[in-house]
Protein backbone atom coordinates (compact mmCIF):
# COMPACT_ATOMS: atom_id res chain seq x y z
CA UNK A 1 0.00 0.00 0.00
CA UNK A 2 1.34 3.40 -0.95
CA UNK A 3 1.39 6.23 1.50
CA UNK A 4 -1.21 8.24 -0.43
CA UNK A 5 -3.82 5.56 0.26
CA UNK A 6 -3.00 5.34 3.97
CA UNK A 7 -5.24 6.94 6.59
CA UNK A 8 -2.12 7.75 8.62
CA UNK A 9 -0.53 9.61 5.69
CA UNK A 10 -3.74 11.46 4.84
CA UNK A 11 -4.19 12.63 8.41
CA UNK A 12 -0.53 13.51 8.80
CA UNK A 13 -0.54 15.63 5.64
CA UNK A 14 -3.70 17.43 6.86
CA UNK A 15 -2.09 18.23 10.22
CA UNK A 16 1.15 19.42 8.59
CA UNK A 17 -0.92 21.64 6.30
CA UNK A 18 -2.68 23.15 9.30
CA UNK A 19 0.64 23.70 11.10
CA UNK A 20 2.58 25.17 8.21
CA UNK A 21 0.02 26.43 5.71
CA UNK A 22 1.71 24.23 3.08
CA UNK A 23 0.32 21.31 1.15
CA UNK A 24 2.59 18.30 1.51
CA UNK A 25 2.61 15.31 -0.76
CA UNK A 26 4.46 12.05 -1.08
CA UNK A 27 7.33 13.95 -2.69
CA UNK A 28 7.92 15.60 0.71
CA UNK A 29 8.26 12.46 2.83
CA UNK A 30 12.06 12.53 2.91
CA UNK A 31 12.46 16.30 3.12
CA UNK A 32 13.95 17.34 6.47
CA UNK A 33 11.27 18.67 8.80
CA UNK A 34 12.94 22.10 9.06
CA UNK A 35 12.71 22.55 5.28
CA UNK A 36 8.96 21.94 5.52
CA UNK A 37 8.67 24.62 8.21
CA UNK A 38 8.30 22.10 11.04
CA UNK A 39 10.43 22.73 14.10
CA UNK A 40 11.15 20.09 16.73
CA UNK A 41 8.21 21.11 18.91
CA UNK A 42 5.82 20.92 15.95
CA UNK A 43 7.20 17.49 15.04
CA UNK A 44 6.58 16.31 18.59
CA UNK A 45 3.03 17.69 18.51
CA UNK A 46 2.40 15.92 15.20
CA UNK A 47 3.72 12.62 16.51
CA UNK A 48 1.71 12.85 19.73
CA UNK A 49 -1.48 13.69 17.86
CA UNK A 50 -1.01 10.73 15.50
CA UNK A 51 -0.17 8.33 18.31
CA UNK A 52 -3.39 9.32 20.07
CA UNK A 53 -5.47 9.04 16.91
CA UNK A 54 -4.02 5.73 15.73
CA UNK A 55 -3.17 4.10 19.06
CA UNK A 56 0.60 3.67 18.74
CA UNK A 57 2.63 4.92 21.71
CA UNK A 58 5.97 6.33 20.57
CA UNK A 59 8.92 5.86 22.90
CA UNK A 60 11.32 8.69 23.72
CA UNK A 61 13.93 6.92 21.62
CA UNK A 62 11.57 6.76 18.63
CA UNK A 63 10.66 10.42 19.04
CA UNK A 64 14.32 11.41 19.12
CA UNK A 65 14.91 9.61 15.80
CA UNK A 66 12.28 11.58 13.85
CA UNK A 67 13.87 13.63 11.08
CA UNK A 68 11.30 13.38 8.26
CA UNK A 69 7.60 12.74 7.73
CA UNK A 70 8.51 9.23 6.57
CA UNK A 71 10.01 8.56 10.02
CA UNK A 72 6.71 9.41 11.72
CA UNK A 73 4.69 7.53 9.11
CA UNK A 74 6.72 4.35 9.51
CA UNK A 75 6.56 4.47 13.30
CA UNK A 76 2.79 4.94 13.38
CA UNK A 77 1.81 2.88 10.32
CA UNK A 78 4.25 0.08 11.16
CA UNK A 79 2.35 -0.75 14.32
CA UNK A 80 -1.01 -1.12 12.58
CA UNK A 81 -2.39 -4.46 11.34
Amino acid sequence: MGMESSKVWQRMSEIVGEMTGKNVGEQDVDTPMAELGIDSLMALELAVYLEREFGHRLSEEELSQIKTLRDIFLLVEGDRP
